[in-house]
């Protein structure tokens, strides 16, 4: 499966193409692309470089992962309300979120690719309003469902990617938005 994963926050986010698979018959390993311009040493991560990853549920919910070097850790997973990632390996925290190719394609277009704003809610995708599950003045938290889109007949929840009180609903059900179109407004 392709991925388009970005990492960090803000400014100092990066994306880069990631392709995850995995084998009939290869247990537990997964393979991992990175088709990102980052690296060309054909280390672990590197650009286009297929590598393979041993990875194996520990008894306490995390896993045991064994990278191409041989390299060996352990790692835990959690996933935060808005979708992002929060890997900690070896004693040491990653945030990203994996964005399928439609998301991704959609932030592009939106210029959101460089990290969410934490201002007003935008539509993603462009679509058609079924649902508002929030009014003026109700106060909202991070990743919950504030409207949603049908988009190739498709329902999609679109998550506030911030805790606040809706200033203002700037869209109507059955209205047609397109992508980057501001559907909910908070107040500073």
């Amino acid at each position: 499966m392709k991925y388009s994963a970005r990492f960090g926050e803000g400014a100092s986010s990066r994306s880069r193409s990631v392709e995850i698979a995995s084998a009939p018959g290869e247990g537990e390993r997964v393979f991992v692309t990175f088709d990102a311009k980052d690296a060309k040493d054909g280390k672990d991560g590197a650009e286009g470089v297929i590598s393979a990853w041993d990875v194996v549920p520990t008894p306490s919910g995390g896993y045991s992962i064994v990278g191409p070097s041989g390299r060996h850790a352990e790692a835990t997973v959690h996933r935060d309300a808005d979708g992002a990632m929060r890997i900690y390996v070896a004693g040491e925290l990653f945030r990203f979120e994996f964005l399928d190719d439609l998301t991704a394609r959609a932030l592009a277009a939106t210029g959101a690719h460089k990290g969410k704003k934490k201002g007003d809610l935008r539509a993603a995708i462009p679509g058609r309003v079924l649902r508002i599950s929030v009014a003026v003045g109700d106060t909202v938290v991070i990743g919950q469902p504030l409207v949603v889109l049908e988009a190739m007949k498709m329902e999609n929840d679109v998550r506030s990617s911030r805790d606040g009180v809706v200033k203002s609903i700037e869209v109507k059900p059955g209205e047609a938005v397109s992508a980057g179109a501001v559907l909910i407004k908070f107040e500073s």
